[in-house]
């Protein structure tokens, strides 16, 4: 996907709110230092950092930052949350410095880039030695179907997406050989909200301004409840620390 049809992406693609925050992720922000810095790779509109504030977990003493290869969506970022935000890809930030970061986010991000052990090496390159690494990937178990296909016709959850892992296990490897060592992992069944189709259509149909603001509304939360499960999909949470590398 070229930077202009990413912009274009970023535009017309809704991210979703949610008050939930991963219980892992919450875990991982009790283990850091005081004063931390905290990197969220992949940062989108902020939905993320928004919900870790909504719900008390960051403290104000923090240092918080967004990374996005989307003006776009690093500018929603930081409208939403306050935080300052980094327009880079993940592979290469050069706005962070060696071993700057206690807690790096990733977010549904690996299954995106084009090669997993550049980024990989990157969220080790800024996380410290002894920090720590919150990632989620999409899990795809045999039998797996989703409406959505890829350019190349393959069937997917996200037409972005550029791979999707057959096992835990799999994931697990990528972050060993990258410098991390994994401590603590989370499997959940992934589910289809039945409003986020409806919002989407709305919104290509005229589009909505602030169309996020939508999920900030507490009654939203009551309607994301009516869900499917997505056949053999699962969601992976890890939490794992940066060793010696």
């Amino acid at each position: 996907m070229s930077q202009s049809d990413f912009e274009e992406y970023s535009q017309k693609s809704i991210h979703f709110f949610s008050r939930r925050v991963p219980p892992l992720l919450v875990k991982a922000l009790s283990l850091i230092q005081s004063n931390p810095t905290v990197v969220d790779v992949g940062c989108g509109d902020g939905h993320l950092v928004w919900s870790l504030s909504e719900n008390s977990h960051i403290a104000v003493n923090s240092r918080v930052i967004g990374v996005d290869m989307s003006p776009i969506r690093v500018r929603r970022f930081s409208e939403l949350t306050g935080y300052p935000g980094i327009v880079a890809e993940g592979h290469h930030i050069p706005g962070l410095a060696d071993e700057s970061v206690d807690l790096t986010i990733s977010t549904m991000v690996l299954e995106h880039v084009p090669d997993e052990l550049e980024y990989l090496a990157e969220l080790a390159r800024i996380t410290r030695r002894g920090g720590w690494l919150y990632l989620s990937t999409v899990i795809r178990k045999s039998g797996a179907w989703y409406f959505r296909k890829a350019p190349d016709g393959r069937r997917v959850l996200d037409s972005t997406h550029l791979r999707e892992y057959p096992s835990v296990d799999s994931v697990v490897k990528l972050l060993e050989a990258s410098g991390f060592t994994v401590n603590d992992q989370c499997l959940t069944r992934l589910i289809f909200p039945i409003a986020h189709p409806v919002v989407r259509l709305l919104h290509a149909w005229r589009p909505i301004k602030e169309v996020q603001r939508i999920f900030l509304n507490p009654a939203y939360a009551w309607i994301e409840k009516l869900a499917l499960p997505i056949p053999r999909y699962r969601s992976i949470e890890l939490l794992a620390t940066r060793r010696d590398i």
